[in-house]
Parts: C-alpha cells; sequence; structure tokens
C-alpha cells in the first residue's frame, strides 16, 4: 500500500521530518514523498492514501480572517495541500491529518458546511506548543486527552484516556450542549458527519466549548481521520493500521505500481 505525504520546499530543499517517512513504514506501507512539480491528478492515481502532515501554520487570510497570530504562513504550500485533500477526497481514497493537516480539513469543513457554530478555529491556545514553550523532545507525552476508543477500531465502553504529545498554538473547539436534566454539558460529539473522538479541556479559553483532538468525518467523500498530536514521533502504528487497513483486508484495494 502506498500512502502519500507532501513534503515542505526552501529554496535548494524539499523538507519532511524523518519520523513520518518511519511511521509510514513502521505501519508496512511504502511512503511516496509528494513535492509541489507533481500534480494532484498524478498523485492520486499513484497512492492509495494520504497523510497530511503538521507544520507551519495555514493562512488565515484565506479563510477570510486577518492575520494576528499565525506564524512563518505559506500560501502556496496551502492551495497545494489544499488540491491533494480534495482530489483525494474526490476519488474517495482515505486522508489521515496530523496537527496542521487536522486544522487544514476542519477548516474546509467548516467552511464547505456552515457549521461555524458548531466547530470554531482557535487562532492561538496557551500551553499546547510544549516542545517550545518548556523545552520538551517532540516524542515526550505533556498532557492527557479524553478518547472514544472508536479511535482505533474498538467498541467504545467507557470514557478513556492517555497522554500526548503538544507542539502545536492553534486548534478546533467544539460546542458543549447541556443535557436535557440541566445538571451539566456534554460535548456534541457528532454532527454533519463529523464526530469527535479525542478531546481536552486543557486551554480552552471560551465559555461551552471544548477543544477538539481528533475527529472523523464520513459522507463527504473519503474516509477521513485527524488528530491534533503528532503520533509519527510517538510510533503510535496502530492508530494508522487501524485507519488504511491492508491491502487484504482494509479499507484499499492493490496498491498501484509506481510509475
Amino acid at each position: 500500500m502506498i500512502i502519500g505525504l507532501p513534503v515542505s520546499d526552501n529554496k535548494t530543499q524539499h523538507i519532511i521530518n524523518k519520523a513520518y517517512v518511519d511511521y509510514i513504514q513502521g505501519a508496512g506501507y511504502q511512503p511516496f514523498l509528494i513535492t509541489r512539480n507533481y500534480s494532484p491528478e498524478k498523485v492520486v492515481g499513484i497512492c492509495d492514501g494520504l497523510i497530511l502532515p503538521g507544520g507551519i501554520d495555514l493562512d488565515p487570510i484565506y479563510y477570510g480572517y486577518d492575520n494576528y497570530s499565525s506564524r512563518s504562513v505559506d500560501p502556496t504550500k496551502d492551495e497545494f495541500e489544499r488540491s491533494l485533500f480534495y482530489y483525494f477526497k474526490e476519488c474517495e481514497k482515505p486522508i489521515f491529518g496530523i496537527c496542521r493537516g487536522l486544522q487544514l480539513i476542519a477548516r474546509e469543513f467548516i467552511l464547505s458546511h456552515k457549521v461555524d457554530d458548531r466547530i470554531y478555529f482557535s487562532s492561538h491556545i496557551d500551553g499546547h506548543n510544549q516542545v517550545i514553550s518548556q523545552d520538551l523532545d517532540r516524542n515526550v507525552k505533556s498532557h492527557w486527552v479524553k478518547y472514544d476508543a472508536a479511535l482505533y477500531g474498538k467498541d467504545f465502553k467507557k470514557e478513556q484516556v492517555m497522554p500526548v504529545n503538544s507542539m502545536h498554538h492553534q486548534g478546533v473547539s467544539v460546542r458543549m450542549y447541556e443535557t436535557k436534566n440541566k445538571v451539566r454539558k456534554k460535548l456534541d460529539m457528532s454532527f454533519s458527519g463529523f464526530e469527535v473522538l479525542a478531546w481536552t479541556e486543557r486551554g480552552i479559553e471560551l465559555k461551552d466549548w471544548t477543544l477538539c483532538e481528533a475527529f472523523k468525518i464520513s459522507h463527504w467523500g473519503s474516509p477521513i481521520l485527524a488528530v491534533q498530536w503528532h503520533p509519527e514521533e510517538l510510533m503510535d502504528v496502530e492508530l494508522i493500521k487501524n485507519f488504511f487497513g491492508t491491502n487484504e483486508m482494509g479499507l484499499i484495494n492493490d496498491a498501484v505500481a509506481l510509475p
């Protein structure tokens, strides 16, 4: 199975963190590094699935917001990865988002479904980029998330918690709603095919909102799963093996041979 992975560019190099390549290979897949000289039409014919990796902030100007906190934006990179996202989605090939990848998918979902009253993009969240603020290694787990076991393909039995690493300063918040007896509020878990699979209240400043740390989207073309932490640094291959599956038993048919 071939998994596409877009790289970043500078004047002389194509760049991707080694951990992503190791992660894809560790799960038993073949990584295909996508540079901007590839057309999305060609890439979607080569690859069985797509990982949208972490990286610099998205340019908020594209989404109609002033830039007052996004850092080192690259609108050309944004446009290329959006194109990849939509080509894979239209071909119904699975897409997995990590950190920036989650944010790109969420912003496109908000834009296309007009659900900004249910999902809100937070331009800055204090205390989440702990790699920088606490000088931690990228593979050090630094805060806890609550999660649904469906994230790993298991039946949900009770709310579970696990520690994750954290290196983002932006995020996606989801609204809470009151239960019938109004004694407490619950997370708005599922709507318009968007389903929250992990969450935390850490760093949230908006009343009645919770930070979404993982979600899946159904009925929007491709199978889509995204997480806000960096599983590639933790080598959590169970996460993507459950999502992408295998050629024999997973979501995908036989891999297309490289030209």
